[in-house]
C-alpha cells in the first residue's frame, strides 16, 4: 500500500492492532453501536439477564480480530492491484 500522504501507514495500522490486543478490556464499546451488537445487549439487560452483557471481553477480541482480517485483506488486495500495474 502507498500513501504519498502517509507513507507510513501501514507500520501504524500494524502498531495498533498490537497494541490494542494488548490492552485489557471488560465493557467493550464502540463507535457504532452495531460493531458491540447493542441492540442485542440491552435487550438481554431488559429481559432481566443477571450478568450485564455490556462486561464483554471475548466481544472484544473477537472485534479486534474481525477489524484486523478485514485490514489485511483490504492490503492484500491493494498489494495484488499495484503489483498488476
Amino acid at each position: 500500500m502507498h500513501n504519498a500522504g502517509y507513507p507510513n501507514i501501514v507500520d501504524d495500522y500494524a502498531y495498533t492492532f498490537k497494541l490494542l490486543k494488548t490492552l485489557p478490556c471488560d465493557v467493550f464499546l464502540a463507535s457504532h453501536g452495531s460493531f458491540f451488537s447493542m441492540k442485542e445487549k440491552m435487550a438481554r439487560r431488559e429481559k432481566g439477564e443477571k450478568t450485564n452483557p455490556f462486561i464483554d471481553p471475548q466481544g472484544y477480541v473477537t472485534a479486534l480480530a474481525k477489524a484486523e482480517q478485514a485490514y489485511r485483506d483490504q492490503l492484500q488486495k491493494e498489494r495484488q492491484t499495484q503489483g498488476a500495474k
